[in-house]
């Protein structure tokens, strides 16, 4: 059985990273995978040479019994091919970001102002995000074979399409995101708060993060503000006074370092959030979290007391939840022992037995 991984732009987020990592462990497992793209990132050092395809058909696919893709668009480009299997690895539910978008819950930095130019461009991806919902559904309708990232997302899919949905968990690479070599708490003379993600992605709900900063900055409260993304900062980050440090494109072990030197980790993403590993991630490192109440994270362990929990678009409870950190000693060091205990549930020894049992099943 040969098994080829279609992704379409190597090096864009991280859900591609779950993508390689996949291919890798079943190479380890002795299947016959492959790994197809149109587009490698130049600065992207791969474990394995990809079949690199040219045609927007995909007519020059390499033959393969099964296709897994998981951006939307090139699960239905792989199905249209009518070439083997297709699997859709759903690690995130797009129309949720989208209807975000939709119902104003995000609004681009571009459309913040008031006017008639905001209100005509807002209009207009209304009406392009309303149709892209129905397109984005109708992929998910087709009779591709489902798989989902985290516990949500299977539930998701059997419930709103009533299909058959396994489950192939994400994991983190505990060799690397540990707490060896953790910084002691406050240890640069202020409390370094740390927030991952985009601004332009709605789903990560950075400016909750942002305006909660805001709010205890204004009160004169002496942290220290740090802002990781995959996408350079946009001009409110670069100029609000806010964000002390931005730094972009880290890998693995640049992150895990910074984890480590950080007192508090905080998350205010949406509903669309397909796991949060940067959140697994700061947890297996020792950090103390604030994270929302969206299924992901709560998911995450039966348990919700191994983290600060807050209601989404709650930025005054965040900057709450900041100073309960700071002041409540016991309660800070019961998140970070039971954050330990649920990071270790999320392991790329998990992920590649959900792999195994997976393809076995469709041998």
């Amino acid at each position: 059985m040969k098994i080829g991984y279609f992704v379409r732009n190597i090096g864009v987020s991280g859900g591609v990273k779950s993508m390689l990592q996949h291919v890798t462990m079943l190479r380890d497992m002795g299947y016959d995978a492959i790994l197809i793209t149109e587009k490698v990132k130049k600065d992207w050092c791969l474990q394995t040479e990809p079949f690199i395809v040219k045609n927007k058909d995909l007519s020059d696919l390499p033959n393969c019994d099964i296709y897994v893709g998981t951006a939307y668009n090139d699960v239905k480009r792989l199905y249209d091919t009518r070439r083997g299997r297709v699997v859709h690895y759903c690690q995130g539910y797009e129309p949720t970001e989208y209807m975000s978008r939709v119902t104003g819950e995000f609004i681009s930095e571009r459309y913040e102002r008031k006017g008639l130019f905001s209100a005509i461009g807002r209009y207009v991806d209304r009406m392009k995000f309303k149709k892209r919902i129905k397109e984005i559904e109708s992929i998910y309708a087709l009779p591709t074979i489902k798989a989902g990232l985290s516990p949500h997302l299977v539930r998701l899919i059997r419930q709103r399409y009533g299909q058959d949905c396994s489950i192939i968990q994400g994991g983190i690479n505990n060799k690397v995101f540990h707490a060896q070599g953790r910084k002691k708490w406050g240890w640069s003379g202020k409390i370094r708060i740390l927030c991952v993600g985009s601004m332009f992605v709605g789903f990560k709900g950075i400016p909750d993060t942002y305006e909660a900063i805001e709010i205890l900055k204004k009160k004169g409260k002496d942290i220290e503000f740090i802002r990781v993304s995959p996408a350079p900062a946009t001009k409110k980050e670069m100029e609000g006074g806010i964000v002390d440090r931005y730094l972009v494109g880290l890998n693995e072990d640049e992150m895990a370092d910074l984890y480590r030197e950080t007192d508090i980790y905080i998350s205010t993403s949406l509903v669309g959030e397909g796991l949060g590993y940067p959140a697994i991630e700061a947890l297996a490192c020792g950090v103390p979290s604030i994270l929302t109440e969206i299924p992901s994270y709560m998911d995450l362990d039966e348990r919700r007391d191994f983290a600060c929990f807050i209601p989404v678009h709650r930025p005054d409870l965040v900057a709450e939840g900041i100073i309960r950190l700071i002041e409540d000693k016991a309660y800070r060091d019961k998140c970070i022992e039971r954050g330990f205990e649920v990071a270790a549930q999320y392991t790329l020894e998990r992920t590649k037995k959900d792999l195994r049992d997976f393809f076995e099943r469709l041998r």
